[in-house]
């Protein structure tokens, strides 16, 4: 808070000392645990039933072709394999089965997004937009989720764009999550009848959002920040070369036909997806602009070596560093939180920049102590 307090918009004819500062929020499964503690974490989400993908292929097809049986769910770790051996398939078509195709994966694939949206309805419940109020609505919000979004207002409240110049502090946010928390969170800080697909950037421009037409095609930079998906997003489904933003409840028969883009579990992650080589320039860039990183129960996994090396990208070198910040937030111990980030910030160990800050707690109890603090410079 400290940091806020020295980067924040200040009224009157000079601009904050800053300028705009970026504050980026990188958020992992945690994020939405401390949201929603019925969230999904680990390999929970893709340890999946079958009866979604036997719509596609039959139980003798799947037990010669991966070994599955109907009797027991697919581990994550076997999820992994299938969705290797696809990529394989895809990158390669001399080593396709015999009756393999790619009209087949694809469908094969369709099945596999459709079973994991229904694994994610199984443990927990996606918040849907709702058309008739154009919101995304959250009725008698918990403790946990009023803290959390106290303190993302008053962190929007401290910007300003209506001078020359944008001022004070942005929040952004990278994701590797699927589902609405964050969305609902900023529609929930703002007017009830405003919209944040109005502020918000996706690193690509959607065709149609919610069935209507998206209204903001082209964004202003004082007016706008950073929702970006770095793996896909259960509402991003692509229409030829263009892309929709559908957050309507679909049937599994529908998500089959019209698959979101998403990168599951896999031995070896393939983002080559057109949808992935977009967003991932903008996620670098936008951690290069950023003076605050706040990462917020994501464990920057050995396997997620591609993602490791965007986040690197906040200071790839020492004197990127200098003046940065680094939040890293969720339960654990601080020791190995450390040792992480300097696999990911090499420079960290010999010249203790970014400079590291370790909380050991869940982003709900991070934002209620925030606001304790707020409370008490105010009073």
């Amino acid at each position: 808070m400290g940091l806020v307090g020295r980067m924040t918009y200040r009224m009157g004819p000079s601009p904050a000392p800053q300028g705009l500062t970026n504050f980026t929020f990188f958020a992992g499964a945690g994020f939405s645990k401390s949201w929603d503690p019925t969230a999904p974490v680990g390999s929970e989400l893709f340890t999946l039933e079958t009866a979604v993908i036997e719509r596609v292929a039959d139980v003798g097809a799947l037990n010669r072709m991966f070994g599955i049986d109907s009797f027991e769910a697919i581990s994550a770790d076997r999820l992994r394999q299938i969705n290797y051996q696809l990529d394989m398939y895809e990158r390669y078509p001399d080593v396709r089965s015999r009756y393999v195709d790619g009209q087949n994966l694809l469908a094969f694939r369709g099945a596999l997004r459709a079973a994991v949206v229904d694994r994610y309805e199984a443990l927990t419940t996606l918040n849907y937009f709702d058309p008739e109020t154009a919101k995304f609505p959250l009725i008698d919000p918990t403790p946990r989720q009023s803290a959390i979004l106290q303190f993302f207002g008053y962190l929007q409240r401290q910007q300003d764009g209506s001078g020359h110049f944008a001022e004070g502090i942005r929040v952004q946010f990278v994701t590797t999550n699927y589902d609405y928390v964050i969305e609902t969170i900023l529609d929930n800080i703002i007017g009830y009848d405003d919209s944040l697909f109005i502020y918000t950037y996706r690193g690509f421009t959607p065709k149609r959002i919610a069935g209507r037409s998206n209204i903001s095609l082209v964004h202003q930079h004082w007016l706008v920040q950073h929702l970006l998906k770095i793996n896909g997003g259960f509402e991003i489904l692509r229409s030829g070369d263009d892309y929709v933003l559908d957050y309507s409840k679909r049937t599994p028969s529908q998500v089959i036909d019209e698959p979101p883009v998403l990168m599951l579990a896999s031995r070896e992650q393939d983002y080559t997806d057109p949808y992935f080589r977009a967003i991932f320039p903008k996620a670098v860039r936008l951690l290069r602009e950023s003076q605050v990183l706040v990462l917020v129960g994501y464990s920057l996994p050995e396997d997620d070596g591609l993602i490791r090396f965007i986040v690197r990208q906040f200071a790839e070198e020492a004197e990127d560093g200098r003046g940065k910040s680094i939040f890293y937030i969720g339960p654990g111990d601080s020791g190995h939180k450390r040792c992480v980030l300097e696999e990911v910030f090499p420079h960290m160990t010999s010249t203790g920049v970014p400079n590291l800050h370790i909380y050991q707690g869940g982003f709900d109890e991070f934002a209620a102590e925030c606001l304790r603090l707020i409370t008490e410079t105010v009073l």
